[in-house]
């Protein structure tokens, strides 16, 4: 779903290259996906409880920050092509070391070498993206993750087809594993285009875009840790609080992920009328409506099913467009900074569901679902300055 402008022709490595990005991005949405419906079956082989598998997002996202601090500036340079290729062997690596797992000493091992890979090889393709689409960044990248919404929605109904064959987790682990090696061997062949040498990068001494830039990244700490707080203990809370079957509540993580990506599909369109800035305060308005009607399911189990969805598509266009956010500040740096939005993200997803998790015992699955009003609300105050600066 390339955003190409008329007239640009590119060669069958080059297209390669960007047909490899749209699979990346779909099997880290893939991968992501699994970890949520899999968490119930990782905790009884591991011996530990479930609030404190909910751990294994921390070790994810920590991995995930540790790659940052290495990979960012090498999003800049043509080294990139290298270490996409690692970052995508080791997710493959990761994927299957967790179906294998019987201790969660292993299992920790294995999930945060997949958050290392993940930043290591899954940050290269918004990079190469914001060089290829620029003016057309903001449609590019939902475009991007769009193929990400997808992998994370077919992730739990790959799981969910595994449950009710009698199997198990692992299986879909060792599925994703196979396909992420594919696309490991495939990008061998592909010539991705060098960085682009803009010329706002001889005002490289300017440090004014910082202040702004931590405002943008706080967006990526709290939208994230959001996002995956309510993708991990959604199935939970469909099984514990409502009832429901496990590939029933499996279902309910594949609509939210369905979600996400029908909202991104709907953003490529979107912003041809609507500023960054307004597309994401639209959107967190929608996911405060949906909140509320997933905690309202628990009377009206009708009013779960549409709070999910509506859930779904107001994060959906958040991230991408949030890249894009955080690239406008410092084109010249444009790699470097979309991967530290990534690991600002990381940081979130490391604190924010294993907070959930843990409040669990004392609140409930419901009451830790309630918290996430208040992340989407810092979130809306966070725009307000961002929308500020853009006056």
């Amino acid at each position: 779903m390339a955003i190409e402008a008329r007239g640009i022709q590119r060669s069958a490595g080059e297209r390669l290259a960007i047909v490899e990005c749209y699979a990346a991005m779909f099997m880290l949405g893939f991968m992501i996906s699994l970890l949520g419906p899999s968490l119930p079956g990782l905790a009884e082989r591991t011996g530990v409880t479930l609030p404190q598998a909910g751990f294994l997002f921390t070790l994810f996202s920590g991995g995930s920050i540790a790659a940052t601090l290495f990979v960012a500036p090498l999003n800049d340079r043509p080294v990139r092509r290298w270490t996409f290729l690692l970052g995508t062997l080791l997710m493959a690596a990761s994927l299957y070391l967790l179906s294998v797992s019987r201790t969660f000493l292993q299992a920790g091992a294995a999930i945060a070498l997949g958050g290392l890979a993940m930043s290591t090889g899954g940050t290269v393709p918004n990079a190469l993206f914001l060089d290829l689409y620029r003016e057309r960044a903001g449609r590019a990248l939902n475009g991007l993750h769009m193929f990400a919404g997808i992998g994370s929605f077919i992730g739990p109904l790959v799981t969910a087809v595994v449950y009710r064959g009698g199997g198990d987790y692992a299986i879909s682990y060792r599925l994703a594993s196979g396909m992420m090696l594919v696309v490991a061997l495939l990008w061998l062949f592909a010539r991705p285009p060098l960085p682009v040498r803009r010329a706002e990068a001889a005002a490289g001494s300017d440090r004014s875009w910082l202040w702004p830039l931590f405002f943008v990244l706080s967006l990526a700490l709290l939208y994230t840790g959001t996002e995956q707080v309510l993708a991990g203990w959604l199935f939970t809370y469909g099984r514990d609080a409502l009832s429901m079957l496990a590939p029933v509540a499996s279902v309910a993580t594949s609509l939210f992920w369905g979600a996400v990506l029908v909202g991104r599909l709907t953003a490529v369109a979107a912003l041809r009328r609507l500023s960054n800035v307004r597309l994401v305060q639209v959107c967190l308005v929608l996911a405060l409506g949906g909140i509320a009607l997933i905690l309202g399911g628990r009377s009206w189990p009708i009013l779960f099913w549409i709070g999910v969805a509506l859930v779904g598509a107001g994060f959906g266009p958040i991230f991408p467009t949030g890249l894009v956010l955080s690239s406008e500040l410092a084109p010249q740096r444009s790699g470097t900074v979309a991967t530290w939005f990534v690991a600002a993200g990381s940081l979130g997803a490391m604190f924010l569901p294993a907070a959930a998790g843990g409040l669990i015992p004392l609140i409930g699955v419901a009451g830790s679902i309630a918290l996430s009003f208040a992340p989407i609300g810092l979130m809306l105050l966070t725009m307000h300055f961002i929308s500020a600066r853009a006056r």
